[in-house]
């Protein structure tokens, strides 16, 4: 007699586009969880290589899923997100989201559910810890993220990112709060959105591996910075957003412009890099007495030749 399943099913939803190298050793990953009652939906978000390839060997496996779209789908263009399409076809009554680039530990799942079991109800949110691995040299270090937990709205706004997305485990009502008919689904808005509504805890272990190679898109520092601004433009300017952050809001946007500032100064992008930190100092004008924009400012005037000598022997934006 088949005995029937108590644990509840926890939905691990799998982004690709365009990292066959990467995908086999990602939804492995998810598949040797030692939480045994999952579903992995993967969906192919209109990948021009190998990547549906690599991902039809799983396809005889019952827990795999897939979803293909024939047409890619950009985070933050259009009025959906991959992400949010492979959520509206779960089940779970947990998301967990990891991209395929990246990979679980085996234990990451059920250290979460066990922490949901002790939270009994109070915690909607749970993340942990991560390890960085770096492709060029195979060396990994770890991360350690905020270790905040209950309302960490505020955390949010006045020390930024609390969690990474590959990290929570989430109540699947969580994605009901704050909609999944959004271009951000599956990217840091999901838990900066959730942060106002609910409460986070965090599994104080190192249960996930981001893997740093030429192609992540966080390389593209302009790429990422126009993400950023639509980033502000979408969640930061939410009427319910503003009136819970209050002042809090320019400090979050200032803190952005100016890491982004010092950033665009040290790969030399001079005058946007100026412009970046000026628009920070407009936003909280406390950043004036920030050393490391007053000097990128005034550096910003010189030649490039110049500011580049400088950053070899200052270091400015470490």
């Amino acid at each position: 007699m088949h005995k029937e399943n108590t644990q509840p099913l926890v939905s691990i939803i799998i982004p690709c586009y365009n990292y066959g190298e990467y995908i086999e050793k990602c939804v492995q990953s998810a598949l040797d969880q030692t939480y045994e009652n999952i579903e992995v939906i993967i969906v192919d978000n209109g990948s021009t290589d190998n990547s549906f390839e690599k991902i039809n060997l799983f396809s005889s496996n019952k827990k795999v899923r897939i979803i293909e779209l024939k047409e890619n789908i950009a985070p933050g263009t259009k009025g959906k997100s991959a992400v949010g399409i492979a959520i509206n076809k779960s089940s779970g009554k947990y998301i967990s989201i990891l991209y395929a680039d990246d990979w679980y530990l085996p234990e990451k799942i059920e250290k979460q559910i066990k922490l949901f079991n002790r939270d009994q109800g109070s915690v909607s949110v749970i993340y942990c810890h991560g390890y960085r691995y770096f492709e060029k040299d195979k060396s990994k270090i770890k991360e350690k993220y905020q270790s905040v937990k209950g309302y960490v709205f505020k955390d949010y706004l006045l020390k930024g990112d609390v969690v990474i997305p590959i990290s929570p485990l989430v109540k699947r009502y969580c994605y009901e709060i704050i909609g999944l008919n959004n271009p951000w689904t599956g990217s840091e808005y999901d838990f900066f959105m959730m942060s106002q509504y609910v409460d986070f805890d965090y599994v104080d272990d190192y249960l996930v591996v981001m893997r740093d190679h030429d192609n992540n898109d966080a390389k593209n520092t302009l790429s990422v910075y126009e993400r950023m601004k639509r980033f502000h433009d979408v969640a930061l300017q939410n009427p319910n957003t503003k009136l819970r952050g209050g002042r809090f809001i320019d400090k979050r946007v200032a803190t952005d412009l100016l890491s982004f500032g010092l950033e665009f100064i040290s790969i030399m992008d001079i005058k946007r890099g100026r412009n970046a930190i000026i628009e920070s100092i407009k936003r909280y004008p406390m950043y004036i007495f920030r050393v490391k924009a007053i000097l990128s400012i005034i550096l910003s005037f010189f030649p490039a030749s110049a500011v580049s000598f400088f950053l070899r022997i200052n270091k400015l934006t470490k």
